[in-house]
This record gives structure tokens, sequence and C-alpha cells, in this order.
């Protein structure tokens, strides 16, 4: 078997293996997640959510929206210099994110089942 041959084969199973992998993709709603902002990210959405009584309150008040937490768990970004990752109990990750034209600053404690938010700071 010459070079060209072996080469045919081999694109013919890197496009099959491609084919394959994007169906499989997309059903399962994979994620490449290995960065650690993405993994953090995943981790505080994965747990159960709970709020400050002074967060419940922005809530309550229409102040913040719970759908600027969600975007801010799906897109944002996560602040490693202010956050304290040295505790055993449970870790604090401060959360930036930009949703509709506002700033949110989120500091939230990933504890083992839950993810409290702390504090917000709307800018």
């Amino acid at each position: 078997m010459n070079f060209i041959q072996r080469f045919g084969y081999y694109l013919v199973g890197i496009a099959l293996g491609t084919i394959v992998v994007f169906f499989v993709w997309d059903k399962k709603k994979t994620t490449f997640c290995y960065l650690p902002n993405c993994r953090i990210l995943k981790d505080i959405r994965l747990k159960k959510r709970a709020f400050d009584p002074a967060v419940q309150q922005l809530i309550n008040t229409k102040t913040l929206d719970t759908a600027a937490i969600t975007d801010a768990y799906t897109n944002g970004s996560v602040d490693f210099s202010k956050s304290n990752t040295k505790l055993t109990s449970c870790k604090t990750y401060v959360i930036e994110n930009d949703y509709l034209q506002k700033t949110y600053e989120f500091l939230v404690a990933n504890c083992d089942s839950t993810a409290v938010i702390k504090k917000v700071v709307i800018k």
C-alpha cells in the first residue's frame, strides 16, 4: 500500500470521526470545560442556589433579576485575585459579568452542596 492510499484511508477516517463527534456533541450538550474559569462556573451551576438575606432582598425588590445571576454563572468571569480559594469549608469566588448594560460583581461561597451568593455589587 503506497502513501497515497494510506493518506486516502486516513482522510476517510478523519471525516467519519468528525461527523460522529459532531452529532454526539450536539445531542449530549457536551462542553469543553478544562480551564479554571469554566470549571468553577460549571461547579457552581450544578449546585443548589442559595441567597444571603441582603441578596434575597435585592431580588424581592426587583433590583436584581435572577436572569443576571444565571447569565453570570454561564458567561461570567471569575476574578481569582479577589477570590479566596484557600478556605477548606466554602471557597469564595468573585464572579464579574456584564448583563443588559450593567456590570455585576457576585461574591459566591462555593460549599459542598450549595452555592450561596453572599454579596452583589451593581455598577
